[in-house]
């Protein structure tokens, strides 16, 4: 190899790495991570025993798992931690790269919730133009809601009234991520307020009541579309950050710049 190439290949490795640390030097905000709960470095060629494996094709390879939703399934590609884990609070990080994918999403639930479909309870969702926070608990996936939205003889009147009563379980703002790109995201969970975070910086915050149940107990990630790649997750019990109260308007300005 010659020189400059192998000079601009060791600034590259260099940049990836100081982008994969910058969870470990950049503090969390909302939250204050404890225990930790599970961390993966995909150091073998199969999700198990470490995942279940619900719908989709998921493959690892050099410590990255790319997953892809099998189109006859008519759902997205999802993998959940196995066994499951008790949690209420919570700090995720993980790399990833959107590659082919239309979404990213990271999903907490409580399958003994009988109260949303699936327990369903909040979810993070990265696109390449958009992010994504949901209240699913008190949202769409609230059983009398989501009926109604799925039901196709349902009143439009009734479908309305739906939409203009989970309207702020959800909060969407706009992105703009690079396909090819390896990112870090964050994800904070405490109480009922939800912050994303991608390289250190906030990019999406949701206050929900449904964020705050209390007995969560899966947690995974869902692919829509084409191939995404993710590395090296990591899922700590959290606390509320008690530094987060007099953060929380400086975070807000940030986010409607």
């Amino acid at each position: 190899m010659k020189p400059p190439i192998r000079i601009a290949l060791l600034c590259f490795l260099a940049l990836l790495a100081a982008r994969e640390a910058l969870a470990a030097d950049d503090p969390c905000l909302l939250a204050k991570p404890g225990k930790l709960l599970f961390e993966d470095d995909f150091a073998r060629s199969e999700m198990q025993p470490k995942w279940a494996v619900g719908k989709g094709f998921w493959k690892i390879k050099d410590g990255v798992v790319t997953a892809a939703e099998n189109p006859d399934d008519h759902h997205g590609a999802y993998a959940f931690i196995n066994p499951n884990l008790e949690y209420k609070d919570v700090v995720a990080e993980f790399s990833f790269k959107m590659d082919g994918a239309t979404d990213l999403v990271l999903n907490m639930r409580d399958q003994r919730y009988k109260g949303a479909q699936a327990g369903h309870i909040l979810r993070a969702t990265i696109m390449p133009k958009k992010y994504q926070l949901a209240d699913m608990k008190l949202g769409g996936m609230k059983w009398e809601f989501y009926n109604i939205r799925k039901d196709p003889q349902a009143d439009p009147a009734a479908k309305k009234a739906v939409e203009e009563q989970i309207k702020d379980k959800t909060v969407t703002v706009p992105g703009g991520l690079d396909r090819a790109t390896w990112y870090q995201a964050r994800v904070e969970v405490a109480g009922d307020e939800l912050l994303l975070s991608i390289d250190g910086k906030p990019v999406a915050y949701l206050k929900s009541g449904g964020i705050d149940h209390p007995t969560k107990n899966m947690l995974g990630f869902s692919i829509v579309g084409k191939t995404a790649s993710i590395k090296n997750p990591k899922f700590w019990a959290a606390t509320a950050n008690p530094d987060w109260p007099s953060r929380r308007a400086e975070v807000a300005r940030s986010l409607a710049k």
